[in-house]
């Protein structure tokens, strides 16, 4: 059991996870130089300037992976495969991570509140340039996952040969039926057709196991998925399922089955030519490592982001560590490598059962998940406009990941998922927050971070101090912005980052007139590099 994490209490959400991508500390944020003097100068009010907080990340204040929230046996195993392999302790526990979730997917649900459940399926994606050494590190996590698909498969040989003697024998008897009825029809020849056949469409096929696929069309992974009791994972060190997605081989996008098998909905599918299929709790996990050129292709695609494909990935940039890596490096130490085997071999060989275990929160973990998803309510009005999409599935992400802290643990027994799992899974949470803000911002997929920037520059041009919201809607008027009201949301959102404040222009209101809004530029913006 991994020791007590003691979690200080959180800042506001709406600053946690951008201050997190740009090393802001809200501890000790001070008001940005100029802000006094111009909140004094404009008309009465008791608003200020937020901290300025760059709307593009930047890398090298991106939060390290937690590694003391994983388990015990995960946290050593990932601090020795960073140190053997030379690389950011992030790499390797992103994959561990996943790792959870291709053992225990199908078998658990989450349930948040009564008739909220998320099932315990991930998709992580490690974003590392080339040399990063993202194979050999996928390697190392990966081995003995394809050691006990190959184990058990082994074990069923007998299993496998039996049942496929026994349908090919009950094949011949029914083409001896069929031929028989060729030349004289007899009604209890016939019967006995019936039966037989019955009996093959009864008699299940006994096929190796396939946990994995790699390289894989979306009709192929449905099949796939069909053949193994609905459940598989995704694992690749590069982004070619990507290009799969996007229709590499017939042209279009097919991105349904790995939009239901990531929540569980129900997928069917019926084609002229070939049998029907049906997944009615299909449970799909995947574990990539990509460069950064890739993401950028998939997120410039308006199909995957505009049925919210993209959003479904958990994003980690690990920092790099060439220039400082040893060439003589220790082993991977017997005692932990086994001790990850037998966690692995474990998870993996407890039964899926025909409907999934049910975990539930304890009341303080309740609270404490109820109070961070209020913390993350402000930050969705605020900076998460940044990465709507993203952020809107965050809570679920965080509940399969307590689930899955939960249940890897040994000796877990019980069904209730503890406060400390909870402060584990939400500081994990706030990693992958963080890392996606900066996937998002820095591949310029987030069409607010556009807008915000477009007015920025229109303010910043003519070095604009105050202007009225009408005067600047008219100046911004264009491709962004059609009508004034579209311009709002972005106004929202830089003055949430601390690059202006909205007030009221009228020192003396007049009745049955809607008042003017006065935007003042923060000083410190024109001080700024962004």
């Amino acid at each position: 059991m991994a020791g007590e994490y003691n979690a200080t209490t959180p800042s506001p959400a709406h600053s946690v996870a951008v201050n997190a991508v740009n090393g802001v500390n809200a501890a000790n944020a001070v008001e940005p130089p100029g802000a006094v003097e111009a909140a004094a100068a404009s008309p009465p009010t008791e608003r200020r300037f937020q901290p300025l907080v760059p709307l593009k990340g930047q890398e090298e204040n991106l939060p390290p992976f937690p590694v003391d929230c994983l388990p015990t046996v995960l946290r050593d195993y990932v601090r020795a495969v960073a140190e053997h392999s030379q690389t950011a302790v992030d790499m390797a526990a992103v994959i561990g991570l996943g790792v959870l979730a291709v053992c225990l997917q199908g078998k658990y649900v989450v349930e948040g509140t009564p008739g909220y459940r998320e099932p315990l399926s991930l998709y992580t994606v490690v974003i590392a340039p080339p040399g990063e050494r993202k194979s050999s590190v996928m390697r190392d996590m990966m081995q003995f996952l394809y050691d006990y698909e190959r184990e058990f498969n082994e074990g069923r040989q007998t299993e496998i040969r039996r049942n496929r003697q026994e349908r090919e024998s009950l094949e011949r008897y029914i083409s001896g039926l069929q031929e028989k009825l060729r030349h004289s029809m007899d009604e209890m020849l016939e019967l006995e057709l019936q039966h037989m056949e019955a009996q093959l469409e009864e008699m299940p096929v006994v096929k190796p196991v396939r946990f994995f696929a790699d390289d894989c069309s979306s009709e192929a992974l449905t099949n796939l998925l069909a053949n193994n009791d609905g459940v598989l994972s995704v694992i690749s060190t590069e982004g070619g399922i990507f290009d799969i997605m996007a229709g590499r081989y017939n042209n279009r996008v097919n991105i349904d089955v790995w939009l239901k098998g990531h929540c569980g909905d129900a997928i069917r599918v019926d084609r002229l030519g070939r049998e029907p299929e049906y997944i009615p709790n299909p449970a799909l996990s995947a574990i990539l490592t990509i460069q950064p050129v890739v993401l950028d292709e998939i997120m410039s695609n308006a199909t995957m982001a505009g049925r919210g494909l993209i959003a479904r990935f958990l994003y980690a940039s690990p920092p790099s560590m060439i220039g400082g890596r040893r060439f003589c490096t220790p082993e991977i130490p017997a005692e932990i490598r086994t001790a990850y085997k037998e966690m692995i071999y474990r998870l993996m060989a407890i039964p899926k059962p025909d409907k999934p275990t049910v975990l539930t929160l304890t009341p303080h973990a309740t609270d404490v998940i109820a109070h961070h998803f209020h913390e993350h309510e402000i930050y969705l009005a605020g900076e998460g406009q940044m990465i709507s999409d993203w952020a809107s599935k965050y809570i679920g992400a965080v509940l399969r990941i307590a689930g899955l802290l939960h249940v890897a643990e040994p000796d877990r027994e019980d069904v209730e998922i503890s406060s400390d799992t909870m402060r584990r899974a939400i500081e994990i949470g706030r990693y992958f927050l963080a890392h996606s803000a900066y996937a998002y911002s820095m591949m310029g997929n987030d069409l607010s971070i556009k807008k915000a920037q477009f007015v920025l520059g229109k303010l910043k041009k003519d070095r604009i101090t105050s202007i009225k919201r009408w005067e600047l809607a008219k100046l911004c008027r264009g491709k962004f912005f059609k009508k004034s009201e579209d311009l709002y949301p972005t106004l929202e959102l830089l003055q949430s980052c601390g690059y202006i404040l909205q007030t009221d222009a009228n020192t003396q209101p007049t009745p049955g007139r809607r008042p003017d809004i006065l935007v003042l530029v923060n000083p410190a913006v024109y001080e700024s590099s962004e």
